[in-house]
């Protein structure tokens, strides 16, 4: 011990008296080092730590498929809940989940808040409980019972002050009186973060097969595995006709039915995982680029001590001695850029949080902890005793003798010295080249992306939400949003105005299901045809900018008794009625009556800009299938000044209509179609810091080992010029060199960026992998960045004095 830290007083006065080299290495590595912890941490939070559940990775998410339908996930349904409870023996009973908007009133302020509400097996299937109070009983979802809610811990702070006496208490939800029985531990954030309210969801035994759209989990029974469960549910799927006789074994099969079974913690994470490993694994190649240079700065270090090492060895100290030297100043290295690192990753996690795009799972967990902090200190050390322990196998090769012989004045440093420096450098081309073409395919991906028309015009367009709650009615509901239209259409400024309550990009508010057409009957086994369906009012599609390609716009009677009208845009109508829809009759959902399509609108991209536009129906207010859309409406609303100006003139004319209503969310529509590019453009943006860093250290490091060799030859190059050799062709040599290392180093990063970036297929929106213009602009670059990184060197190495060098030799 009393040697260990006696080499480490030693290596640390060392690194003192050379605060150039300590200085750039440090903060070189700190830099890799800090970007790995914090993706690492992010990668920490949303991948490696389990939900905050008592043995979360046994709860499992149900859910089915029907892409004979054009359905290509389901939820479940209540019918199939009951099949399921009955029928399971693997699983603990299953808990029924609906998530919504309700408007809650008792706080500190009426707000739309989320609410999901649960069937009481959920406090089971999680393992957890209030803190507060008690949890759901199965009398509260008896038909006539009291209305009851348990509030998130957050929500109990933020809205009601966290007060002691919360329990009790009475709060309105959608105007009904109810009480407050529980509040539920700090942490608790299902089924998302944003979740203020548990109701208690009461599952109709008198429902079928059902409509789909209750979530489905279960806890895996005792001793039972995953796989075990899915073969049970699986063989459930056939014995649906004994239970719903509606449901023939024949339809299921044209379905092409089926259930998955999958953790609840994969359901949570779902695809946003492959976005991490790729920015992980991105990070982790900055790293290796920064380790070479770092690892350069070590051997041109070691280099210049061979005579040092030389004379200690010769006067008996051991080659563990020396080799403990190189290893505690590099482990000292690489401790102190892992401090600085943590420092620089601790801010960096605040901007990815701030900054992350919102549909990133579990962001509100990410945090700097013991795992992370454990990371850091492995990765430092690690990375000190691989730089430290780089320059030990050449000085292990030579004597004593050797290295005094060639330790002295005049020595040249011949091409074994110079080939591990020129392997690293060709190393981290190659790394530089893999993360410029994976930041060049994303950034044509997101161009690509920024080309798509949605089918609407954002600029000028602001979006609020007006929750009026889901007990006012349809008549009540309908007057209020026309009048709500009217007083914000008299505002200064305002160009037009309608509502809906599906906005495009975004998926909340949007129906869909089976539909008839009256001239098509289907027969009866026959698959009926599929499709999305929202609300609209007269004004929608004019402030939005949505072409009407045929018949005729909303009017403000058609939700106002008129006879049942309907749109539908040029993907349903090419699809379903061969472009030829005006004229003919509709009947969606459970609604009995037919509607005639008076319109042909274009196609919008529904749900983001890299999803394909669904077959669309477009349905007035008073309409059967948009009877749970009147309890959220968005305005629409087109001015020519800025949209954000109009948002409290907004809100006085919701108040002047009803001041206990809230508004939702206030965002110009350009603000939301960003949000389709976010998760996109922000790994983008990581991939492209994370290459231009690597070709900068690449680029350094080049000009540090060609400055190297030139400075080391300059003996040669006297030599050369005072023979009659012409300056032009020792530049052209050392050009040459610096040339073929590039070179190397793009040809092996391109059969690597060849094997890796199909990695980032599922991230790319109509751009391959591979990418051929993407790979010669980037190949291109390299090398010419790599060009002028020598040229310097190269000028240098034609100015030697002949005369001065044979001189000093």
């Amino acid at each position: 011990m009393e040697t260990l830290l006696q080499d480490l007083r030693v290596a640390l006065r060392r690194l003192r008296a050379s605060p150039g080299f300590t200085g750039v290495a440090t903060l070189t590595l700190a830099l890799a080092i800090g970007a790995n912890v914090a993706i690492f941490t992010v990668v920490n939070a949303v991948l490696l730590r389990p939900l905050p559940y008592p043995d979360a990775e046994r709860i499992v998410w149900v859910h089915h498929h029907a892409p004979g339908l054009e359905l290509e996930e389901l939820e479940t349904s209540v019918g199939l809940i009951e099949h399921y409870r009955e029928g399971a023996r693997t699983l603990t009973p299953m808990a029924g989940v609906v998530t919504r908007g309700r408007n809650l009133t008792g706080g500190d302020r009426p707000a739309r808040v989320r609410v999901a509400e649960v069937t009481p097996e959920l406090f089971d299937v999680l393992a957890t409980r209030p803190a507060l109070g008690r949890p759901f009983l199965a009398s509260d979802v008896e038909e006539g019972a009291a209305a009851v809610a348990i509030l998130t811990h957050a929500a109990w702070q933020s809205r009601f002050g966290g007060a002691p006496d919360i329990i009790g208490r009475r709060v309105e939800v959608d105007g009904r009186s109810t009480e407050i029985v529980g509040v539920m531990p700090p942490g608790f954030a299902f089924p998302e973060p944003e979740t203020a309210l548990l109701l208690p969801l009461r599952l109709d035994p008198a429902l079928g097969f059902g409509t789909f759209g209750i979530r489905g989990l279960a806890r895996l029974a005792p001793g039972v595995e995953l796989d075990a469960a899915r073969r049970e549910l699986a063989a459930l799927q056939h014995r649906i006709p004994e239970r719903f006789p509606e449901i023939t074994a024949d339809w299921l099969d044209r379905a092409g039915w089926s259930v998955s079974l999958e953790p609840l913690r994969d359901r949570v994470v779902g695809d946003a995982a492959t976005t991490l490993w790729v920015l992980f694994g991105t990070v982790g190649l900055v790293l290796l680029v920064a380790g070479a240079n770092v690892a350069n700065l070590f051997l041109v270090r070691a280099d210049a001590r061979r005579r040092e090492m030389a004379v200690r060895a010769a006067l008996g100290a051991s080659g563990g001695r020396i080799a403990r030297t190189f290893l505690a100043e590099s482990v000292l290295v690489g401790l102190l850029a892992g401090i600085l690192g943590v420092l620089i990753a601790m801010a960096g996690v605040g901007l990815l949080v701030a900054h992350g795009p919102a549909e990133l799972p579990r962001l509100h967990e990410v945090g700097v902890d013991g795992r992370v902090l454990a990371f850091a200190a492995a990765l430092s050390v690690i990375a000190g005793l691989a730089l430290g322990a780089l320059p030990l196998p050449r000085l292990a090769r030579q004597s004593s003798a050797a290295l005094l012989r060639s330790g002295g004045r005049g020595s040249t440093a011949g091409r074994e010295r110079h080939r591990a420096r020129r392997l690293l450098i060709v190393s981290q081309m190659a790394l530089a080249l893999v993360l410029l073409v994976s930041a060049g395919l994303m950034l044509r991906s997101v161009a690509r992306l920024h080309a798509v028309d949605p089918g609407f015009r954002a600029e000028g367009v602001l979006a609020v939400g007006v929750s009026l709650g889901d007990d006012a009615g349809r008549e009540r509901a309908v007057a209020f949003y026309h009048r709500v239209l009217d007083e914000v259409a008299g505002l200064p400024g305002v160009a037009s105005v309608g509502a809906t309550n599906g906005l495009p990009i975004e998926t909340s508010g949007t129906n869909g299901g089976s539909f008839r057409i009256e001239s098509r009957p289907t027969a009866d086994d026959e698959l009926p045809p599929v499709a999305m369906w929202t609300a609209v009012t007269d004004g929608y599609f004019r402030t939005l900018g949505i072409p009407l390609l045929e018949g005729r716009a909303p009017v403000r009677s058609d939700a106002q008794g008129g006879r049942p009208v309907a749109w539908v845009n040029e993907t349903f109508a090419r699809r379903f009625l061969d472009g030829h829809a005006l004229g003919e009759r509709l009947r969606f959902g459970a609604d009995t009556t037919w509607a005639e399509v008076v319109g042909v609108v274009g196609d919008v991209r529904a749900f983001g800009l890299d999803e394909e536009v669904p077959p669309m129906a477009y349905l007035p207010m008073t309409t059967t299938a948009t009877a749970t859309a009147l309890e959220l409406m968005h305005l629409v609303v087109r001015t020519d000044g800025a949209p954000a100006a109009l948002a409290l003139a907004i809100r006085a004319a919701v108040d002047r209509v009803d001041p206990t209503v809230p508004l939702t969310t206030v965002r110009p529509m350009e603000e939301i179609l960003a949000s389709s590019l976010a998760r996109t453009s922000f790994t983008m943006a990581l991939l492209a810091v994370a290459a231009g860093l690597a070709l900068v250290l690449g680029v350094v490091g080049l000009y540090g080992v060609i400055s190297y060799i030139v400075s080391q030859r300059t003996t040669e190059f006297g030599i050369r010029i005072a023979l009659g050799a012409r300056p032009t062709a020792v530049r052209a040599m050392v050009l040459r060199e610096g040339l073929a290392l590039a070179l190397a180093g793009v040809i092996v990063g391109l059969i690597a960026a060849v094997a890796t970036t199909r990695l980032l297929a599922s991230l790319l929106f109509e751009v391959s992998a591979h990418d051929p213009a993407t790979f010669a602009a980037v190949a291109a670059v390299l090398t010419g960045v790599s060009l002028l990184a020598t040229y310097v060197p190269a000028r240098v190495a034609t100015r030697v004095d002949p005369m001065r060098v044979l001189r000093t030799d």
